[in-house]
């Protein structure tokens, strides 16, 4: 039965077997700082492991329902700035010309996870993160224009 653990500030997925009368752990996957079950690594454990018999459904619901989510505290939430501000930096030094000639497949797939990625910040952005907080408030237009 493979299931997921944390150790540190990383969560892995792991499956226990019986070696010689004890329980050994094998690690079959580091999931990161936040337990997502996705297809790539289904495809890395499944080829790397072809003899585990893995519920995916059973693993993905508890990785949901079982640990904290991502920025229920203010270092979940100063990780993804460190991340975004990352990724950003990576974007801007991007040349994916010279990519599309080294790596035709490989930058057909970085495309589309760019688009991907436009289209998930563009909904959380619509559903009010460009807005101020609900307890800020602006000034009226009247007091705005006497400062």
């Amino acid at each position: 039965m493979a299931f997921i653990r944390k150790k540190g500030k990383s969560f892995y997925l792991v499956h226990n077997v019986r070696e010689n009368g004890r329980v050994r752990q094998v690690h079959l996957a580091c999931l990161g700082n936040r337990p997502r079950v996705n297809p790539e690594m289904i495809e890395q454990v499944q080829r790397e492991h072809p003899e585990l018999q893995i519920d995916w459904e059973a693993v993905r619901t508890r990785a949901s329902e079982s640990f904290a989510p991502p920025f229920h505290d203010q270092e979940g939430l100063e990780d993804l700035l460190h991340e975004i501000r990352s990724l950003t930096q990576d974007l801007r030094e991007l040349h994916i010309e010279q990519l599309r000639l080294r790596f035709p497949e490989q930058s057909q797939e970085l495309v589309r996870e760019l688009h991907a990625l436009q289209q998930a910040a563009g909904v959380v952005l619509e559903s009010g993160a460009n807005s101020p907080p609900a307890s800020v408030s602006s000034p009226p237009e009247a007091e705005r224009a006497a400062s």
